[in-house]
């Protein structure tokens, strides 16, 4: 068994990961592909090694992609995966400073009260993850459309989703509009629930957009943990409005 190992340039997020795997899988012989967002890397295993011409011409209708063979051998590489930890530590930092920022506001007041409390928490998350999806709106778009129900029949909805959250984390930490806020928030995050679970039944290896195309955070339960949590909270701020 030939091991191949080439060098990918162009690659921003999972979506571009599982396009780069299945062309490449189409090759005659290939048995096996891995492929590295982060290392940038693609390993390929056949009986009789591939070449750099057979690489590209499966990626040709592909332009976005620039791939250089770096060399070959015949024992195969194994890809080190993160840890759990690693992998969601910039999610789990986001979450710290909002809930520190957030606790501190009541500490601030002098009284403990849980529907401003939610209300600041659901602010931070919006307000801080909607910046991080600016750093990269387009990767970013790409990247929701590949698991969105509603930006893979509307890609341009991918480039607007930034800005609902940012203007959804004003209204929250000012307290303007909650019915409203707490309505959009149900229905966009319920969509998106939808499509993750899909995508998730489905055993795809793809990227996380909830945090921008920066990080290379894997789509996976957690996704659907933050979004139910979310959704909670603002079935939890309609009922607080009407009582």
């Amino acid at each position: 068994m030939t091991t191949n190992k080439f060098s990918i340039d162009g690659m921003t997020c999972e979506s571009c990961v599982e396009k780069i795997t299945e062309k490449l899988k189409s090759i005659p012989q290939v048995q096996t592909v891995k492929v590295d967002l982060k290392a940038k890397i693609a390993v390929l295993e056949s009986p009789n090694g591939i070449n750099l011409d057979q690489a590209n011409a499966v990626l040709g209708d592909l332009p976005k992609y620039k791939i250089s063979e770096i060399g070959s051998a015949v024992s195969p590489i194994n890809l080190v995966e993160e840890s759990k930890l690693k992998t969601y530590k910039p999610l789990v930092l986001i979450f710290t400073y909002i809930l520190l920022v957030s606790l501190s506001y009541q500490v601030y007041q002098g009284s403990f009260h849980f529907h401003i409390f939610m209300n600041h928490i659901m602010a931070g998350f919006f307000i801080g993850l909607s910046f991080f999806k600016f750093l990269d709106l387009k990767a970013f778009a790409e990247s929701f459309s590949s698991y969105d129900p509603l930006a893979q029949r509307i890609y341009s909805y991918g480039k607007v989703y930034p800005f609902v959250e940012l203007i959804l984390g004003l209204m929250f930490i000012s307290e303007i509009g909650l019915l409203s806020a707490n309505i959009v928030t149900i229905v966009i995050l319920s969509i998106t629930t939808f499509g993750v679970t899909k995508r998730l039944q489905s055993k795809s290896k793809i990227q996380c957009a909830c945090a921008g195309a920066g990080f290379n955070l894997p789509l996976s339960y957690v996704t659907v943990f933050e979004n139910v949590a979310m959704i909670l909270m603002a079935f939890y701020g309609l009922v607080k409005l009407f009582i």
